[in-house]
């Protein structure tokens, strides 16, 4: 009886995807994805479209997928890919379209996220302003945000503590990050990362930002020696489509991907703790909270440790320059909307 109930859901699972597959036209999107040369495009973002929907719509959905890398570019140019409808949909950090208007760094103000499960709330909190945003600002349909590994600093020469940075010349990939930097006493200097090892070793900076899997997997570690332990702020990006090409889109494809696009967010939040601690764990040899190097051969950076006085620290240089500058930025209606969500989901206000 048990085997027939069973056999029954799976035939009532199976003609439901069916019928959901069959109710959806055939058709094809140009894609942008961020770097090929990283885990997050090829565990994530190329199986999502290459893989995940078109096994979901029975082979009808099908993508030109490319790699921004590929094309030569950086990673900040995916917005005007996009923006402009030379691609159909996209993926990109947040960091690379906060010029376009400051709201958009409300994900990822440094120092206000110290855990994934930390920047989980903000990005759910924060969510619906930042997809009003996207429509307003760029003409795109927000489909989702997901999480890449936190980020961390790297030093080439020793280092004990974060006050130790003074002085030093640090790569950031964000605009929130110089401040942090500038607090620091530090100078923040803008690389694309690609170029940071060799910087690092022609002295260009001392110090870089970058999740400490993405600095195992480029062997940051010839160039870098000592490994801050804890993330200074976030790292989030997104899947946006056209809104054009979005609102073309029968209800049946719409529901299909929201939902594929939903499984692929939810797994890079599952894997991104991991990511983190594996990161660290390859750089210095030493567990904070997971199992030893999965990826290869242990490297021997220093990892340095956070101590009370930097937690003091932390927190002058995120009230009096992180977030001051970000509300300066933004003005007063997107400083009292940060406030109501992301702000309250982590229990940071910016004073106005």
């Amino acid at each position: 009886m048990k085997n027939r109930h069973l056999a029954a859901g799976l035939f009532l699972a199976l003609t439901t995807s069916f019928a959901q597959a069959g109710d959806v036209p055939e058709q094809s999107f140009k894609v942008i994805g961020t770097w090929g040369n990283a885990s997050m495009y090829n565990d994530y973002e190329a199986p999502l479209w290459n893989e995940a929907i078109p096994q979901a719509s029975g082979g009808k959905i099908t993508a030109d997928m490319q790699a921004i890398n590929d094309l030569g570019l950086s990673g900040s140019e995916a917005i005007k890919l996009l923006s402009t409808g030379a691609y159909d949909a996209g993926f990109a950090l947040y960091a690379y379209i906060v010029s376009g208007d400051p709201i958009f760094e409300g994900f990822d103000l440094a120092l206000v996220s110290r855990s994934a499960e930390d920047q989980r709330k903000v990005v759910e909190a924060h969510s619906a302003v930042i997809e009003k945003a996207m429509a307003d600002v760029h003409r795109l349909k927000l489909v989702t945000s997901y999480p890449f590994p936190l980020p961390v600093i790297a030093c080439r020469d020793e280092f004990k503590s974060l006050a130790d940075l003074r002085g030093r010349k640090i790569r950031v990939f964000a605009t929130t990050q110089g401040d942090m930097v500038e607090g620091l006493g530090a100078v923040s200097v803008s690389i694309p990362l690609a170029e940071v090892p060799t910087s690092l070793q022609r002295g260009v900076v001392d110090c870089a930002m970058a999740s400490a899997i993405a600095m195992y997997n480029a062997k940051w570690f010839d160039v870098v020696n000592y490994l801050y332990e804890m993330p200074i702020g976030g790292a989030i990006g997104f899947l946006g489509m056209t809104k054009s090409r979005w609102d073309q889109l029968d209800g049946e494809t719409q529901k299909l991907l929201d939902e594929q696009a939903r499984l692929f967010s939810e797994k890079t939040w599952a894997a991104t703790h991991s990511d983190e601690q594996q990161g660290i764990a390859c750089l210095t040899g030493e567990r904070l909270d997971g199992p030893e190097c999965q990826h290869g051969e242990a490297a021997k950076m220093t990892l340095v440790r956070t101590s009370p006085e930097d937690a003091e620290l932390r927190q002058t240089v995120l009230n009096d320059f992180v977030l001051k500058r970000f509300a300066e930025r933004c003005g007063a209606e997107c400083t009292a909307s940060w406030n109501q969500t992301a702000g309250a989901a982590v229990n940071v206000t910016i004073p106005q």
